[in-house]
Formats: C-alpha cells, sequence, structure tokens
C-alpha cells in the first residue's frame, strides 16, 4: 500500500486557511455610512400654552417654501403632545413654525432635533387653571374670550370650531399667574353675556345663562281679535330675534271679538304671528309697537303697510267709498278674491275667516288708478261665483250669491 504524505496537505489547508479568513471578515463587515439607509427623524410637540396649535410647519433653514402642514387635519391642545415624524432623512436642522388659533406664530430657527427631540411651546412652569364653562341657556354659546385685560384685547375665541349646545359644559385650560379674569360668551343669535372680574382661582365653575344681557325695555301692548275665529296661538318676538320665542297666550286662546294686554320686552320692532284653531297661520314682519301700541287681527291686517289709512289700532280701515260685499247666499263664503281684470287672483282677502250668510266686507281699491276690479267668491260647498268689472271706489254694495 502507498503511503499518503500528510505534510503537503497540511501545508495547502493552511494556505486555503490564511485566504479564507480575510474574505470571510470582509464579507461580515459594516457597509460605509454612505450606503446605509437614512434614519427616520421624529420629534415630539408639547403645547404647554392655554391656546389651540393648529398649524406646524418644518423645513429647511431658511427655506422659502414651507410645505406641508405636519398637523394634517389634527390640532395640538392646549397640555397636548403631538409626535411629529419626517421619514427617513440625514438632515437633522430645520426652520419649525408652529401657528396658535388666534393667528400668532412662533418660528424657531435652525433646530437641531436629533439633539432635542421634544419641543415645549409655553411654559411648563405657569400654574393652570382648569375651569368648567356651562351652558345653562336655551340657545347654542358659539364663542367664548377669557381676557385679564377684557374688552381691551380679548384674545382668540376659546372655542375654536367648536360650540357649547344648551345644557352642555366645556373645560378650558389657562396657563397663567393671575386668577381675576373677564369673560365674554356669544350666543347663536349675536347676543353677548360679559362676567366682569372673575376670580377663577376661587371659581372654577362658570355658568352662563343669558341673565347678564341687557334687556329691553317693557312695552304695553293690546291685541284685539277681530277676525270670526279663535286665535290659538300668539307669538311676538323682537324683529332682530331669529327665533319665535313662547307662546303669548299661554294655556289660554284669544276668542273672537276679545281683547288682551300684554307686556313684552322687545325693542320698538316687532315679528307677529298668530296661529288659528285648523293650523293656519298668519304673520306680519316689522310692527312698529312704539307707534301702534295696539294690533288688531282682522281680514287683511297681515299685508297693511305704512301708506295705509288707519283707525288708530293699526287696523286698516277701509275708505268712504269702498265697495261693500254682501253674502246674500245660504252658505258662508270661505275665500274672496278682487283683482285687476284679467289678471291672476291674487291674495285671499279673508284670510282664516270666513263671510257668514248675511255677512259684509269692504274692499277698498289699492289706488285711485285701480279702481276696475274682478271679483271671485268661493262658498263653502266649492262653488264660485264671478263679477266682473267691479268699480271698488264708488261705495256701492254688491251682492253675491
Amino acid at each position: 500500500m502507498a503511503r499518503i504524505n500528510t505534510t503537503g496537505f497540511g501545508a495547502l489547508a493552511l494556505l486555503v486557511s490564511l485566504f479564507a479568513t480575510p474574505l470571510a471578515a470582509l464579507a461580515q463587515a459594516p457597509a460605509p455610512a454612505a450606503q446605509q439607509p437614512p434614519p427616520n427623524r421624529e420629534f415630539t410637540v408639547q403645547n404647554e400654552t392655554d391656546l389651540i396649535l393648529q398649524n406646524l410647519y418644518v423645513f429647511p433653514p431658511n427655506g422659502q417654501d414651507r410645505g406641508a402642514d405636519r398637523l394634517g387635519s389634527d390640532v395640538v391642545q392646549p397640555g397636548g403632545n403631538f409626535r411629529v415624524r419626517l421619514g427617513r432623512t440625514r438632515d437633522c436642522t430645520f426652520d419649525i413654525v408652529a401657528i396658535y388659533q388666534d393667528g400668532t406664530e412662533d418660528l424657531r430657527r435652525r433646530v437641531d432635533i436629533c439633539r432635542n427631540q421634544r419641543q415645549v411651546y409655553g411654559d411648563p412652569s405657569l400654574p393652570t387653571l382648569n375651569v368648567a364653562i356651562t351652558n345653562a341657556s336655551q340657545v347654542m354659546l358659539r364663542e367664548l374670550y377669557v381676557s385679564a385685560r377684557g374688552a381691551e384685547a380679548w384674545g382668540p375665541d376659546r372655542l375654536g370650531a367648536g360650540v357649547i349646545d344648551p345644557g352642555a359644559n366645556l373645560s378650558i385650560r389657562l396657563r397663567t399667574r393671575d386668577c381675576v379674569f373677564d369673560l365674554r360668551a356669544v350666543y347663536g343669535d349675536d347676543r353677548e353675556e360679559v362676567k366682569a372680574r372673575t376670580d377663577l382661582c376661587a371659581n372654577r365653575a362658570i355658568s352662563f345663562d343669558r341673565s347678564g344681557i341687557p334687556r329691553p325695555p317693557s312695552r304695553p301692548l293690546e291685541v284685539l281679535n277681530r277676525h270670526l275665529v279663535t286665535v290659538q296661538e300668539l307669538y311676538i318676538s323682537d324683529s332682530t330675534e331669529t327665533e319665535w320665542g313662547p307662546d303669548r297666550l299661554g294655556a289660554n286662546v284669544l276668542e273672537r271679538g276679545s281683547n288682551l294686554p300684554l307686556t313684552v320686552e322687545t325693542g320698538c320692532e316687532v315679528d307677529v304671528r298668530i296661529v288659528f284653531p285648523n293650523g293656519g297661520a298668519e304673520e306680519r314682519r316689522e310692527v312698529n309697537i312704539c307707534d301702534t301700541p295696539r294690533l288688531v287681527f282682522a281680514p287683511g291686517w297681515v299685508v297693511e303697510t305704512a301708506a295705509d289709512p288707519g283707525d288708530g289700532t293699526g287696523r286698516r280701515v277701509a275708505g268712504p267709498n269702498a265697495l261693500r260685499l254682501r253674502n246674500a247666499g245660504t252658505l258662508p263664503v270661505v275665500e274672496l278674491f278682487a283683482f285687476a281684470p284679467g289678471g291672476p287672483r291674487g291674495e285671499d282677502r279673508l284670510g282664516a275667516d270666513t263671510l257668514p250668510v248675511g255677512g259684509t266686507f269692504e274692499i277698498d281699491a289699492p289706488g285711485p288708478q285701480a279702481c276696475a276690479a274682478d271679483l271671485l267668491a268661493v262658498f263653502r260647498d266649492g262653488r264660485e261665483v264671478a263679477r266682473s268689472g267691479v268699480d271698488l271706489c264708488t261705495g256701492q254694495e254688491v251682492e253675491i250669491q
């Protein structure tokens, strides 16, 4: 058997080992820094002010383009935090602009977010006041202002885009060493209520109930129902209001032919609405109750104008030459129209009333040059009776049946 010379194999193995070790080490060595992916950069924004932080921009130093708002659709509430993620980048230094709800801007130049990964806005050493605001009224609270200087500098609306619904409450936070503030609430109807020199350190719960709104003067007013039907509901509101308010009759009604004295707290100009038992309603806008402290609800009262002749009660009075229409039929007239010959019918002159059998109704011409008219009466059974070419200015009486 031949003998194998192991010495040669040993030398060969040693040679392979010498070359293999550096190759393996080279394969396991980390890649140069320039070939590694950039790290994810992020930092935290901490809002220690008492204002909502609405926008945040992060961009290269001295850049002209701020780029996108890093908050997107979010905001940073007072006392809140927000994590800003910039994605992969090798840069560490940026300009940062924070914009608050009152429009003021905080610009910080050349911020190194690699060294300082938390940006604090405001002074966290200031005491915190948490105040509960309650809307104890029946009207939505739209804006809220809190200021140590009152009307001199109300500052931003503390509600931002929010509101406080009737009966609801909201907590607001103030970073301050002050205690005494003026508070101003603006309601959905634009009325304002101010609470001056309020100590928020001693009273952390504030309620707005509209009791601080200056009240308009009380005005006497008499209403008279000269319709031929009962008035079921009565609403009288200042013409600047957007709501009708309560039914002035309450659980009562205003019977036909009756009068009712009232006291209303409004300006001089009011809007009036009456509702009948069948659900029908009539309204009249901007009635001056200072000039006319009596309102007469009668057919045609809703279309009166300042130029209409009156009897001192607010009711339009037909002229001495007005046409008198008599119901000589066997059923009441439920609708009555007087209009220019050949023209549209226009409004029902009776409104919610009816013209009973034997009853009369006066119709005045709208002007001296508009005496000619066509008449159309509708009886309760739906039958229509027309009279063409009637002269409204002769004072005659016309029967319909």
